[in-house]
This record gives structure tokens, sequence and C-alpha cells, in this order.
């Protein structure tokens, strides 16, 4: 059986520093908004530039993230391994990065051509800037991961403060005295973010010495091929719908203003994961005493866990928008509801993907993901047209049960599990199901959004407070005897 006061107070301290970077975006975006500072149309430039600068990212980091979280299980015990793994990996994603960065700038003409907007033409005043961030984004987020795995809370907490901390000061800094501009916004980006990935990488040389081996690289990339390319398909997954409504900067900025809260949710989760993946993972490397209740235990946590943060954060976020921005961004916050219930499939699939991944199977990671991106593709050329943002909304969430049906039946082949479906399948899923139909409802009855909104967030508690009424009852007995 799982501790669980140690897993709440673990996924407590991974969820709240993995999302601070992100809750301090909070602080940025209305500092750096408004009539006289930056408005949607410059929000809609920040959305191409971080799309460029996600894909960026997956070249230089190259599937390790995911990798050197399932490669310390092979190595934690072995402390000369470790040190050539761990070594290996950063010294790799420095190549990468050096190598990206000769590109950007011996292509910036190029890519210039690429886009029609004067100010994403001239890509020589920020291209190089995009290949910095992604190169301290990847170190960040390789390091995270491996103390996350380690279990080395006080790293991860001091990681994702430092780095967080200093890059929301550069930010406003870059934008109130250098450039008030979205270059000023990545200007500042790439100086904070650089402070905390130097700091990284001098410890971890220390720590670990300088390597960069051969067979090391072979083994990680038999491993790290397919989940490099499953990222590239990811990322189209991620980001076509910023493309497709490129031609309206304006109603891409108020839909990218409220992906980008939405992705604090994924911060949040990825937090939750720091505890439950591990977790999980030790307990499929014991063979011989496998817990099943445990793993079963954890995902069901996961998943509830999942879903009350993404419940509780609706409305306040909706109200943050509407009374700190003062341009047409505000129209975002009736755009939460939505792009915040789609990170329940993130969750979800995270759940069937990771005994597959255990398993090495990271092919399938790909092959799913390209399925995926097929569905969302000709989704948001349908829709995109017709209804703007909220085609591609509806596109996500297509795709998104696609990712989470195809997981699910590609796990319980590869590696049977007798999961509650009721936990970690149908009440998710409602869960979406319900948020859309009264997104439709208010749309079409001119509805209150916060009135939706309540009697959306006010039926997932009563939910949740139904399916986990045990679970409940047990940890309030706990508490009231101490």
């Amino acid at each position: 059986m799982i501790n669980v006061k140690e897993h709440i107070r673990l996924t407590g301290l991974y969820t709240f520093f993995a999302a601070f970077p992100a809750v301090l975006q909070l602080v940025v975006y209305p500092v750096i908004e408004g009539s006289d500072r930056l408005g949607a149309e410059d929000f809609g430039y920040l959305a191409v530039a971080e799309a460029l600068v996600s894909f960026l990212v997956m070249f230089s980091l190259y599937g390790m993230g995911i990798t050197i979280s399932r490669f310390y299980f092979d190595v934690k015990d072995h402390p000369g391994k470790y040190n050539r793994l761990v070594s290996t990996i950063f010294t790799g994603v420095l190549v990468r990065s050096v190598i990206l960065f000769l590109l950007v700038i011996l292509l910036a003409d190029y890519f210039g051509t690429l886009f029609q907007a004067a100010s994403l033409a001239d890509f020589k005043r920020y291209g190089y800037l995009l290949a910095i961030i992604a190169c301290n984004r990847t170190i960040i987020m390789v390091a995270l991961s491996l103390y996350r795995n380690e279990k080395r809370v006080k790293m991860f907490v001091v990681v994702s403060l430092v780095s967080g901390i200093a890059r929301s000061i550069m930010q406003i800094v870059g934008v109130l005295y250098f450039d008030m501009s979205f270059i000023g916004y990545l200007t500042g980006t790439a100086i904070g973010g650089g402070v905390a990935a130097l700091v990284i990488v001098v410890y971890t040389y220390i720590r670990c010495g300088f390597h960069y081996r051969r067979d090391v690289i072979a083994s990680l990339s038999k491993y790290a091929f397919p989940l490099f390319l499953a990222d590239i398909v990811f990322w189209g997954i991620l980001f076509v719908d910023r493309f497709m409504l490129l031609g309206n900067p304006e109603a891409l900025g108020i839909y990218d203003n409220a992906m980008k809260f939405a992705i604090g949710i994924q911060f949040v989760s990825q937090g939750l994961g720091g505890y439950v993946q591990p977790e999980i993972y030790r307990h499929f490397s014991n063979e011989k005493e496998r817990d099943e209740g445990a793993i079963k235990s954890l995902s069901n946590l996961f998943m509830a866990e999942n879903i009350a943060v993404i419940a509780a954060l609706i409305l306040p976020v909706m109200l943050f928008i509407t009374w700190f921005y003062e341009t047409s961004l505000t129209l975002s916050a009736g755009l939460i509801s939505l792009v915040f219930v789609r990170y329940v499939f993130y969750a979800q699939f995270q759940v069937f993907l990771w005994p597959i991944l255990y398993l090495k199977r990271s092919g399938v990671y790909l092959m799913v993901n390209l399925l995926v991106l097929a569905v969302v593709l000709v989704m948001n050329l349908l829709l995109v047209p017709v209804y703007g943002y909220y085609g591609s909304i509806a596109a996500a969430l297509a795709g998104g049960g696609v990712q989470v049906g195809a997981f699910y039946i590609i796990q319980q082949r590869m590696i049977p599990i007798h999961w509650n479906r009721t936990k970690v399948l149908w009440f998710p899923l409602g869960t979406v199901a319900l948020l859309g139909v009264l997104e439709i409802a208010k749309l079409a009855l001119d509805a209150n959004m916060f009135f939706m909104s309540f009697v959306g967030v006010f039926s997932i508690f009563i939910g949740l407070t139904v399916m986990y009424r045990k679970e409940l009852i047990r940890i309030g007995q706990k508490v009231l005897k101490k």
C-alpha cells in the first residue's frame, strides 16, 4: 500500500515548485500588458515565438527528459555508470544547442521569409534568442527530471525557484527598460533562464565529471530516438493551432493568452507526476513482488488530484484575467474552462503511457502521436476557418480523446492492469464532456460565463467527493485521531 502522508507531502511540494515558474507569469503578464505596453497583437507574436522555442527544445532535448527518468533506475546503484550517464546527457544537450545556435544564425534570412508580419520576418533580431532560451529550458528540464527521480526535493525546489524568479524579473526588465516589444520579453527570458542553466551545468560537471561516452550515447539513442520523433509530432499537435490562427494576430493573442495559463496546468500535472511516476517505476522494477494495488492507487490519486486542481483554478484564473488585463485579452477569460479541461487528457494518457515507457517501447509513443496529429490537423483545417479559436479547441479535445483511447488499449495489451476504469477513464472523460456541453450552452443561450463555469466546477467536485468518499473518510479519520 502507498504511504498517503508521504504522497500528499511530496506531491504538494513537487506540484507547487513545478508550477512556481508558471505562477510567476501571472505577475509578469499584467505588468507588461496594457494600452501603453504590449497588446493582443504582441502576445500573438509571443505565441509564435513560444512555438518556435518549443520546436528548438525538441532538438536540444532529443527525448532526454523521459530517457534520463527511465535509465536512472538502471544505474542508480552504480556511481561510475551514474556519472557517465548524467554527464553524457548534459554534454549532449550542450553540443546540440551549439549546433542549433549556429544554424539559426546562418539561416536567419531564410527563416524570416516564412512570416508575413514584419516583426516576425526580421528573424535576425530575435532568432538567436530563441536558440538560447531553448538551450536554457532543456538543461532545466533534464535537471528537474533527474532530481525528481532521485527524490532530491531540495535541489528540485532550488532550481525551480531560481529559474522562475530570475526569468520573471528579467522579462519585466526586458520589456520595460530594453525593448517595449516581444523581443524585449525574449531578451529577458534568455538572460534570466541562462542564470539557472549555467549553475546547473557547472554543478553537474563538478559532481559527475565531464563525459561524452559513445557507448552511453548508443544505448540511450535506441530509446530516445523514437521519443524525439514523437516529440516533433507532439509539437505539431500542440502548436498547429497557433499557425492556423496566425492570419488574425489579435485572435491568436486572445487564444494564446488562455493557453499560457493552461500551460500552468501542465506544470502542475508534471509536479504531481514528479512523485507518482518514479514510484510506479519502482513498483514495476520489483517484478517478483510487484504491487499492482499500489500502482492503481497511485494512478487513481494522480487523476483525482489533476481533476481537482483543474476545477479549482478555473474561476480564480477567469477572475484574474477580468480584473488585471486591460486590452481585448480579457476575452480569453471565457476560454479558460475549455483550455484547462483538455489537460485532463494529458493526465490520463500519462497514466497509461508510463507502463509502456517502462517496458522501453518508446516507438508506441511515436505511432500514437502520429495518429493524433492527423486527427488534429484535419480538424483544424476544417474548423478554424469557420469557428476560429473554438475550432482549435474542438480539434485539441478530439485529439486528446483519441490519444487516451489508443494508449489505454495498447497498454492493456502489453502489460494488463486491472484499473478502476471509472476513476481513471470514464469519470475524467465525463468531466471533459460536461464542460464542453456547458460551453455550447453558454454560447447558445448567451449565458454568463462565470455562472456556467461555476456549475461545471461545482458538479466536478460533487463527483470527486462521491467517487473518492472512502479515501476522504479514511484521511479524515487519521486527521481527527491526531
